[in-house]
């Protein structure tokens, strides 16, 4: 029987091979969720109208979305190493598996706010742009976050030692070893089916972005916010090496600079949507986006914030650094770590 990986695969390079024959210049272009508010307002826009414009028609692509072709995200690493699409926005928190050196630009609750998450992504671009040349056949071409990932729970929540007894949805290995080292049970879900294992017990409380779970949601099914921010569905995006090296010179230079633009859009709309998430979830605030929820937001506490370091310190970092090697824990200490103020040892 043929895997989704295999059909997926199967059907992307014959879609190569079908736009090949009328356009060379075009595309074969995958982007995340449909729903997701990035993805309408921004990146499909880019791709099927800027990008043809800003090169006169040089360049063009042919897009597609995770929901689409029914992917969970885990898949598109693989997917754009192998060529099945020529430009790939991936995911980094579904992607970890393949990769710890990747996992090391969003381990669990490192970075807390937008400032730093930019400035760290700057300083791991050259670690970003090596391992996905070497490991995976990929060109590296940007960047960008989602609205913060933060806890969306059924039953009241204080803080950080409410974890403990629940069971969580999660995407990542560091964000399971947060989970566990607090108490509570990870268990991995689908963005996609997680409304319905809220609704019938399977998870307690679920991960995900402020804006994410309003537009899948998660507001019917939930009632408190915890504003601990896990993560940030940090997603770069990347060329498949061989697909980059068949453009021009001047093609490559010019989907480059393009992204370059469409990735200063994407960091410009996180920072209003992770506010306007807050705001649409709990209706304290303007809701941009439809009519706003009545959920309970409860903020981090400095005894909250302490925890956080200190489970960073004694569990998440020291089990990031058995998956990934010396040179990797050292490249890190000098990135993110200077960054933030925190150390990784073997």
């Amino acid at each position: 029987m043929m895997t989704k990986i295999k059909k997926i695969a199967l059907a992307g390079l014959m879609a190569t091979i079908g736009t090949a024959a009328c356009a060379e210049t075009q595309l074969n272009v995958v982007a995340p969720w449909s729903n997701l508010n990035a993805y309408g307002k921004i990146e499909a826009p880019f791709w099927t109208e800027e990008l043809p414009a800003k090169t006169n028609g040089e360049l063009t692509a042919k897009l597609s979305n995770y929901s689409e072709l029914g992917l969970g995200g885990a898949e598109l690493l693989r997917l754009a190493s192998m060529g099945v699409f020529d430009v790939a926005h991936v995911v980094v928190g579904y992607s970890v598996s393949d990769d710890p050196v990747i996992e090391g630009i969003e381990l669990a609750g490192v970075i807390q706010d937008l400032d730093t998450l930019r400035k760290a992504v700057d300083a791991y671009e050259p670690t970003m742009t090596e391992a996905l040349a070497t490991k995976h056949n990929l060109v590296y071409l940007g960047m960008y976050p989602n609205p913060a990932q933060v806890m969306y729970c059924s039953e009241p929540v204080k803080g950080i030692g409410d974890f403990a007894g629940k069971k969580i949805r999660f995407y990542g290995s560091s964000m399971n070893d947060f989970i566990e080292a607090a108490g509570g049970t990870g268990v991995n879900v689908p963005l996609a089916e997680v409304v319905p294992a809220l609704q019938r017990g399977v998870v307690d409380c679920a991960f995900t972005g402020t804006l994410t779970g309003y537009s899948f949601k998660f507001p019917e099914v939930t009632s408190d916010l915890y504003g601990l921010r896990l993560g940030w569905g940090l997603t770069f995006i990347a060329a498949n090496k061989s697909a980059f090296e068949r453009l021009g010179a001047e093609d490559q230079e010019a989907l480059r600079a393009s992204v370059e633009g469409l990735e200063d859009k994407l960091w410009d709309l996180v920072a209003i949507d992770d506010a306007a998430g807050i705001a649409c979830n709990t209706g304290d605030g303007e809701c941009p986006y439809g009519e706003p929820a009545s959920m309970s937001y409860v903020p981090v506490s400095e005894e909250d914030d302490s925890r956080r370091r200190a489970l960073l310190e004694e569990k998440i970092l020291k089990n990031w650094s058995a998956r990934c090697d010396a040179d990797c824990v050292t490249n890190w200490n000098q990135t993110i770590g200077a960054l933030t103020g925190l150390t990784a040892s073997k």
